[in-house]
């Protein structure tokens, strides 16, 4: 991750707050659900999406071509945002 990533529940949803990792400074704040924030979890820990899509197939019980997508997508986005 190219920045610190701090994570608060909030009623069904997660706050994520992206801060500089040198100066702490908040960059960004959004929401996610409990799978896009599994899947934020193990992205923060280096893990590739191959390996995050296993993990979250395994976690949810859901076939791994379809979490695969879902993966394929969420990692887009977190590249758009510049987070990975």
């Amino acid at each position: 991750m190219k920045h610190k990533i701090e994570i608060a529940p909030l009623l069904d949803y997660y706050v994520i707050a992206v801060k500089d990792k040198e100066t702490g400074d908040l960059v960004e704040t959004f929401t996610l659900n409990e799978s896009g924030t599994d899947m934020l979890r193990l992205f923060c820990q280096d893990k590739d999406a191959a390996t995050v899509a296993q993990e979250i197939a395994e976690m949810y019980e859901a076939p791994l071509e379809l979490v695969t997508k879902d993966v394929s997508a969420f990692a887009e986005k977190l590249q758009e945002k510049g987070l990975i």
